[in-house]
């Protein structure tokens, strides 16, 4: 593994185990302090909504300018910000308006991060070892997601919430730190010409070609439907750990670690049996069993023990099934 692919591997792993307890004490936080599961929801959507309608540009934002300088500038925003959480969560200043607000701010700079970050691989790798590092790229962002899920919880339990939103702040402002370090050659295969079109045009030219095949606008459609199943399970996971369980920050980041294994394990099944060539009937598949799983979820009895049970079996085959349909629509 080169020096450069290394330094943003471990910089991803880091922010990612420490954004991912921030999403749990956070979440765990809100549902405590307001007893309200529409306002765990407008703060997901304060998480969400941004990063989606800058998405529409910001992949052609990054490919017009320095990659290097948008990876450590939203990471090191990020980090302050999260540190500036930290303060104010110190001096009892947070509050639920604050938290949407602060929340937004980061969704803003994830938007540009996160379509930078498969951009920069190719420049860093060589062609021969870019499958290679394109499988531990996706690898570190599944272990991570399972080992902050897993560790949020009792981290919270252990050390209480301020010490969560530290531990996230230094962790994206060590990720910076390391990819200060990543050198990026420029790309001479695809220069950037004075007579490339605008961001704006490019965006314009993108969405005739959306609108002029009905297939893609199909499949658009299917998108929405999962992003909107994954925010509500998102919403539900801590009032039903909370229900559950007597420790529902602790089975809150299980339940999170159980979606996780669920993506990897389908990942690692559809690596040995392609779905090349079927890939509209499983993406349709997928999204009809997760409409079956929140379906069975009405007739879960039990008790607290068996609905625990019940509900991680759920969320693992819901990981599956998330991940089944996002690699068939990414295949097509």
């Amino acid at each position: 593994m080169n020096r450069n692919f290394f330094y943003l591997l471990t910089g991803q792993f880091v922010s990612q185990i420490g954004d991912k307890f921030h999403y749990i004490a956070l979440s765990f936080w809100v549902l405590k302090t307001t007893g309200s599961s529409a306002k765990m929801g407008a703060v997901l959507a304060a998480s969400l909504i941004p990063s989606l309608v800058l998405g529409f540009f910001s992949g052609a934002f990054v490919d017009r300018y320095n990659r290097k300088i948008i990876i450590v500038g939203t990471d090191m925003i990020r980090g302050l910000i999260i540190a500036l959480f930290a303060l104010l969560f110190y001096l009892e200043m947070m509050n639920f308006y604050v938290i949407l607000l602060m929340q937004a701010l980061l969704s803003v700079n994830t938007a540009f991060f996160d379509p930078a970050i498969p951009s920069v691989i190719p420049q860093i790798v060589n062609e021969k070892n870019l499958a290679s590092a394109n499988s531990k790229h996706q690898f570190v962002n599944g272990f991570s997601t399972i080992a902050g899920a897993f560790l949020g919880g009792i981290f919270i339990a252990a050390f209480g919430y301020l010490w969560v939103f530290i531990v996230n702040a230094v962790s994206f402002i060590l990720s910076a730190g390391l990819e200060c370090f990543i050198h990026i050659p420029s790309n001479p295969e695809h220069p950037i010409k004075k007579e490339q079109p605008g961001i704006l045009e490019d965006m314009k030219q993108g969405y005739q070609y959306i609108f002029s095949k009905r297939v893609l606008m199909i499949l658009l459609f299917m998108v929405l439907i999962i992003h909107f199943f994954v925010g509500s399970i998102e919403v539900f996971m801590p009032v039903i750990a909370d229900a559950v369980s007597p420790d529902g920050a602790r089975t809150f980041g299980f339940f999170q670690a159980a979606f996780g294994f669920g993506a990897i394990v389908m990942a690692v099944v559809l690596s040995i049996k392609s779905v090349y060539g079927n890939e509209k009937n499983v993406l349709f598949t997928s999204v009809f069993f997760i409409g079956l799983l929140y379906v069975s979820a009405a007739f879960f009895k039990g008790n607290q023990t068996v609905l625990l049970f019940l509900f991680l079996a759920m969320i693992f085959l819901f990981g599956c099934c998330i991940i089944c349909a996002s690699i068939s629509f990414k295949t097509l």
